[in-house]
């Protein structure tokens, strides 16, 4: 009897370290079979062809090709340039993170569209992402060409930024790829 009472202490200690310790995984069987339960959510569950990237300061975590880079943080760079310079890759997306201040996605894009003016070809539709209204935006001026994507979950505004965003260029394959797997796949999690 004393054995098992040893046996469940010490079981019930190293689950608590384990805890303290950050996430832990473990994979979800019937009821979520594309996902990855942890402490702060569901995540989907990466593929010889994806990794997971996940920010708990931010609260999200997303797929990724397995050969794009993520050594910069906040950034998921196709075709990485180890050389100094102005520019990480061939394309990226950059993920911004700010206070919401209680304003919807809707109203954040359309000040950013009005600060503007009158003269720029923009265009503006909005999509679902993880259960939440996002705002996408092209044409935004910035140091290139670029897709804006404004979600705000929890009064906390997502703003997943994919440059050079050239619409209808024939390069534009793989950041169209990685736009539309971040948004199929990106999850919140409750921020640390």
């Amino acid at each position: 009897m004393k054995m098992k009472q040893k046996l469940i202490l010490v079981l019930m200690v190293v689950a608590l370290a384990q805890a303290a310790c950050g996430t832990f995984e473990v994979a979800v069987q019937e009821s979520v079979p594309t996902q990855v339960a942890t402490l702060e959510g569901a995540c989907p569950i990466p593929t010889a062809e994806t990794k997971l990237l996940t920010n708990a300061e931010d609260g999200y975590c997303l797929l990724y090709p397995a050969e794009y880079s993520t050594t910069i943080p906040k950034y998921i760079v196709i075709n990485p340039i180890s050389s100094p310079g102005d520019i990480p890759g061939d394309a990226w997306l950059y993920i911004a993170t700010a206070a919401a201040s209680g304003r919807t996605a809707a109203q954040i894009a359309d000040e950013n569209i009005a600060a503007l003016g009158e003269g720029f070809n923009i265009t503006r539709f909005e999509v679902e992402v993880d259960g939440e209204q996002a705002v996408v935006v092209d044409g935004l001026p910035s140091l290139d060409s670029a897709r804006n994507v404004f979600i705000v979950h929890n009064d906390r505004l997502y703003n997943l930024i994919f440059m050079p965003w050239f619409p209808n260029a024939a390069e534009l394959t793989s950041l169209e790829n990685l736009y539309t797997m971040a948004m199929d796949t990106l999850h919140f999690l409750p921020q640390e």
